[in-house]
């Protein structure tokens, strides 16, 4: 069965199914089906990309994945973000470092105090 053949049969089964419709609808219908059989032309367009999976091409909506301008935005928003939160955290650190040491320097025992065996182990004693 050719294509001629099938496409007379769906316009036999189309026009049964059609026959108990106003006039004015099957008017309508008759032009949107020539509007379409006029854009539709005589050889099937095939597609220049690669087929995926699942009969999809590699797009979204008919535009290409890789073009979306929305979806490379996103991406740099994201990457953006945590780049600087991972900043954030480091500069966190050491400004925590910076007030640790000077709290030590700034503190009245000597650095020698810090450094005696016996002096960390006052530390882990419990104080009363």
């Amino acid at each position: 069965m050719n294509q001629l053949e099938t496409a007379k049969k769906i316009t036999a089964y189309l026009d049964k199914g059609t026959a108990q419709l106003k006039a004015g609808t099957a008017y309508k219908l008759q032009l949107a089906r020539q509007a379409a059989l006029a854009t539709a032309g005589g050889q099937p367009q095939r597609s220049s990309e690669l087929a995926l999976a699942g009969g999809r091409s590699g797009s979204l909506g008919g535009r290409p994945l890789l073009g979306d301008a929305r979806l490379w935005v996103g991406v740099l928003l994201i990457a953006g973000s945590v780049l600087f939160f991972r900043n954030w955290q480091i500069a966190q650190q050491t400004r925590d470092i910076e007030e640790t040491d000077t709290a030590l320097l700034a503190s009245e025992l000597p650095i020698e105090a810090y450094l005696d065996r016996g002096f960390q182990n006052w530390l882990k004693e419990p104080q009363p």
